[in-house]
């Protein structure tokens, strides 16, 4: 999929040759930093996870069923990593497709 974008820049004749030079071009540069970007956003996600890996001893999913299926009881504190777990979870999920878009483009 191709998008034209409305605003114009100018890209010097100095930069014009160097991505000459390097066999780069400004569209290439684009795509390798959004997925710079995005590989941080997997990374930190990843990160969280992890942590509330360790946290628990248990996977998300695992742990989600086990707060779900608290009868009378309540931990706030569960119920507060859960969502925050469930953030952290879904976001790494998200990333990791918008990734493998880009790469495969």
């Amino acid at each position: 999929m191709s998008t034209d974008i409305k605003e114009k820049f100018e890209i010097s004749d100095m930069l014009r040759n160097i991505y000459t030079e390097m066999e780069v071009s400004p569209v290439g540069l684009l795509k390798n930093y959004a997925l710079n970007l995005i590989l941080n956003k997997i990374n930190k996600y990843e990160a969280e996870n992890a942590f509330f890996e360790k946290k628990y001893g248990c996977k998300y999913e695992e742990f989600k069923h086990k707060v779900e299926s608290m009868e009378k009881e309540e931990n706030f504190e569960w119920e507060d990593d859960l969502m925050d777990w469930e953030f952290a979870f879904e976001n790494f999920s998200y990333w990791q497709k918008k990734a493998h878009e880009i790469k495969s483009e």
